[in-house]
């Protein structure tokens, strides 16, 4: 049975393979690295966009995001993404999706980043 309400507006977390195939058909147009600046520019899957969930702008940013559009998050291991779902939900959007493990697991599984040397 196809259940309307379900599907429509909750948010999803998806293991690495799920990201990585919800990143190919979006072409990473808002995949957003939530974590600071800081973890931001030693590595990153590539193609995000880092707006860090705990700046003082962050509600301001995410508003020049389309909210027609899916939207792909993550964080270092996972903890930091309810807060941004949460954020996410209040300003409207209903196509979220976080990465469970962040990008530790990402990288647990041997998935490309940027990484600074």
């Amino acid at each position: 049975m196809f259940n309307f309400f379900r599907s429509a507006a909750i948010p999803q977390t998806l293991g690495v393979k799920e990201f990585e195939k919800q990143l190919i058909a979006t072409k990473c147009e808002q995949l957003i690295d939530i974590r600071t600046p800081q973890e931001f520019e030693k590595s990153h899957i590539q193609g995000a966009k880092n707006i860090n969930v705990n700046g003082s702008d962050f509600c301001n940013v995410i508003e020049e995001l389309d909210k027609t559009k899916p939207v792909l998050i993550y964080c270092l291991s996972g903890g930091r993404c309810k807060s941004a779902l949460a954020t996410l939900r209040e300003a409207g959007f209903k196509n979220v999706h976080d990465l469970s493990g962040g990008i530790n697991a990402w990288t647990s599984a041997g998935k490309r980043i940027w990484q600074c040397e």
